[in-house]
């Protein structure tokens, strides 16, 4: 027949049961911590990449021909050759 659980038993699986309960809440609120930082990364991530498309938009607008000259790497070698 089945054996009857004695208290030791008993006592051991609750206590069990509450290490395990613990560890879930400190698991969620990990989880949770987590989430928020994801959350605030990726809204970094997209002010990033609104400013990134600004300063593209501001340098292809920009009219570099006047103070640079074109390189022609046949005739304007560098110093150490």
């Amino acid at each position: 027949m089945s054996k009857v659980p004695s208290t030791d038993d008993y006592a051991t699986l609750c206590k069990l049961i509450e290490d395990l309960q613990v560890r879930i809440t400190f698991l969620d609120d990990l989880v949770e911590q987590l989430n928020d930082q994801v959350a605030q990364q990726s809204s970094e991530i997209l002010d990033l990449h609104k400013k990134m498309q600004i300063l593209y938009q501001r340098v292809e607008a920009s009219d570099l021909s006047d103070g640079i000259a074109p390189f022609d790497p046949l005739t304007n070698k560098p110093p150490h050759y």
